[in-house]
């Protein structure tokens, strides 16, 4: 299997619910400044792992946030196949930190980086 070089990126963000829809709203980060990881992975399955793991280290690093991670290939980097309909699935779980017990403030909220950290720090 072939390793992909990836950057996960969390943003702060909250999900809203409003006459049966459901949306999200995220909170750019213009020039930089949101918690990123750079590491190899191998297929689907290790892109999922990954967002998983930088997740829960974002989340220790601000309790209570509320946030979305986005998966984004390292330049010169092709997707792996079926990476798309993956993502659309919801099979990385990039929303699974999100919340809707939070106010229009979490999207302004900034977000802290986490340390590396072990899988993360061999990978780098």
């Amino acid at each position: 299997m072939a390793t992909t070089s990836i950057t996960l990126s969390a943003y702060p963000g909250r999900r809203v619910r409003e006459g049966g829809c459901i949306s999200t709203q995220i909170g750019l980060c213009i020039g930089g400044g949101s918690p990123q990881r750079r590491l190899a992975v191998e297929g689907l399955g290790g892109i999922t792992r990954a967002v998983a793991e930088f997740g829960r280290d974002v989340l220790a690093a601000n309790p209570d946030a509320s946030f979305d991670i986005f998966v984004s290939m390292a330049k010169g980097q092709r997707k792996p196949r079926g990476f798309y309909d993956a993502e659309k699935a919801g099979t990385f779980a990039h929303h699974a930190f999100l919340r809707e017990d939070v106010g229009e403030d979490a999207t302004y909220r900034k977000l802290v980086s986490p340390p590396v950290s072990g899988a993360a720090a061999l990978a780098a």
